[in-house]
């Protein structure tokens, strides 16, 4: 099986390109990103094994997937994180996310790859205060802000390309907050924080990101079709993550967070999408049972053990 991978440069693809490469049935990767994928033990491997191509997506053509077998879509604005200013033009921000997914994907029909693999987000859900405890896949889309719209608009656009070409398998994956060595730096620091949104006890889920790959590798060998929602266990509240293992933590008043995170985004892209911060009032609870059903994935990495790893900076 010959597998690309576009975004593979970054923060998923990073940990993603070594579990391929780990993986019996996928003989070939090939890892397509503007920047290089590098990971430990990259520039070793032999040519048939490993192809680094470092090439902008906009200039994708059918020529450069023929042979693919599996196209597994990472390339994404996550949380305004790149672009320089441009991260603030939400015009730009979604043709960088609808409208050259669309290209990627068509790219693919006409190369003629079995099965295209899209990384969704959960924040397709909301989450909002009506929110259902848990979310099942059959749960209609409802985003909250512009990057979970462009998610669902993206999920949109893989179905229209699955009416085109019915033989063509489409899988797409929705997991929470993703978090790790290599996760968002908000992420990391919400995850460490002893501070937590004060009056919010609205479970979230997370997901440790060596959990996330082995998830998408499963989706990549079983070609199962149809959408998985993907998530780590117990479902804890910001401020139960917040006060685990320590005896003081500091509340911070949600109208502050949302007042002043804007702000923070406006002034460094580490700050991250201030969409987010709008769902906290939700709960965010995914039923991971089609994915431990028909993927045979469970998650090694539970809530707990998350934050301690990252507060030990322990992989």
């Amino acid at each position: 099986m010959r597998v690309a991978v576009t975004g593979a440069a970054g923060r998923i693809g990073r940990v993603l390109l070594p579990e391929l490469l780990h993986t019996p049935e996928v003989e070939r990767t090939i890892a397509l990103d503007r920047e290089p994928a590098d990971f430990p033990g990259a520039a070793t491997l032999p040519a048939d094994r490993y192809d680094l191509r470092q090439k902008d997506l906009a200039q994708l053509t059918p020529e450069d997937l023929a042979g693919t077998d599996t196209l597994v879509h990472l390339a994404f604005q996550l949380m305004g994180g790149h672009g320089g200013r441009r991260r603030h033009d939400r015009d730009w921000v979604r043709r960088q996310n609808v409208d050259l997914s669309r290209s990627v994907f068509a790219a693919a029909a006409q190369a003629g790859v079995r099965h295209v693999v899209f990384l969704s987000s959960a924040a397709v859900y909301g989450p909002w205060p009506d929110s259902p405890v848990p979310l099942s896949e059959d749960q209609p889309p409802r985003p909250r802000f512009p990057y979970a719209e462009d998610k669902v608009a993206t999920e949109q656009a893989l179905e229209a390309l699955d009416r085109e070409h019915p033989e063509l398998v489409t899988t797409v994956l929705r997991p929470p907050a993703v978090v790790g060595p290599h996760a968002q730096p908000l992420l990391q620091r919400i995850a460490r924080s002893r501070l937590h949104p004060a009056g919010i006890d609205a479970p979230v889920q997370i997901l440790w990101e060596e959990d996330a790959a082995r998830a998408i590798a499963a989706a990549v060998t079983r070609r199962a079709p149809g959408c998985f929602n993907l998530g780590t266990e117990p479902v804890w509240s910001l401020r139960a993550m917040a006060r685990h293992g320590r005896r003081l933590t500091l509340p911070v008043p949600a109208g502050l967070i949302r007042r002043l995170h804007p702000l923070a985004w406006r002034l460094s892209a580490r700050a991250g999408d201030p969409g987010w911060v709008r769902g906290l009032d939700g709960p965010l609870v995914l039923d991971c049972t089609r994915a431990r059903r028909e993927l045979d994935w469970q998650p090694r990495v539970t809530t707990p053990e998350c934050l301690e790893r990252l507060r030990v900076g322990n992989r």
